[in-house]
């Protein structure tokens, strides 16, 4: 138990879902393997490995495997935040206090955005199959996710230092980065075999966030 608080510590603040349900048993499995010599690194290669199962399962047999595939995906983030969370805690890698790698941080960052396009391609490609309109639910969603990780990138870029508020404890704060948690769509719509509806509420919802980030930027910047 003193180990979970102490890891708890080192939680970055997310959506209210990922907060309350996902982070609690991210830092629990955390815990355990603090004891542990396994590097955030192999942890991030076991978040990968997650992902890719589940995006050949949706290729090779989605329907058969859907069960199987939520909960890849949904160990795929909770492994996901216990890499930054054990490396914060280790201080190695990024967090390291006097000779820092970014090489950790790079994998985990660049793995994360590659996969998450990866499993909305394989979304799409079997909504393609069973559905009039399929093809263009699977390349809209691709091309908003791209433009809204786009913006994102190049905003925190441009603005270093921004006088934008980051209040992340207001009700719309955390409706809007729960927009953004695909990973609460997987849950909810691959149950239902509903891949139509978690493409296009995820489209419409980081198309909202996307309009709601560029006003903000522009009110709030000289």
């Amino acid at each position: 138990m003193n180990r979970y608080k102490e890891l708890s510590q080192y939680r970055k603040q997310f959506d209210i879902f990922t907060n309350w349900i996902y982070y609690p048993i991210a830092t629990f499995l955390c815990s355990i393997l603090s004891y542990t010599s396994i590097s955030p690194n192999s942890i991030t290669f076991l978040a990968i490995s997650f992902e890719l199962i589940a995006f050949y399962l949706i290729l090779i047999n989605f329907t058969q495997f859907a069960i199987f595939i939520v909960l890849l995906l949904q160990f795929g983030w909770i492994f996901d935040l216990m890499d930054g969370m054990m490396a914060r805690f280790k201080k190695v890698g990024y967090y390291h206090p006097t000779s820092p790698s970014n090489k950790g941080y790079y994998l985990d960052a660049v793995s994360d955005h590659i996969l998450k396009f990866m499993i909305i391609a394989a979304l799409g490609y079997e909504l393609s199959k069973n559905h009039e309109f399929g093809w263009e639910i699977g390349m809209l969603a691709l091309v908003i996710h791209a433009i809204t990780q786009t913006e994102h990138t190049l905003r925190n870029l441009i603005k270093k230092g921004s006088t934008e508020p980051k209040n992340n404890n207001n009700f719309f704060t955390h409706i809007a980065l729960a927009m953004n948690n695909i990973y609460i769509f997987y849950l909810i719509f691959i149950p239902m075999n509903r891949i139509d509806l978690l493409l296009i509420f995820f489209a419409v919802f980081e198309l909202l966030l996307l309009l709601k980030r560029i006003i903000f930027f522009w009110i709030n910047e000289p």
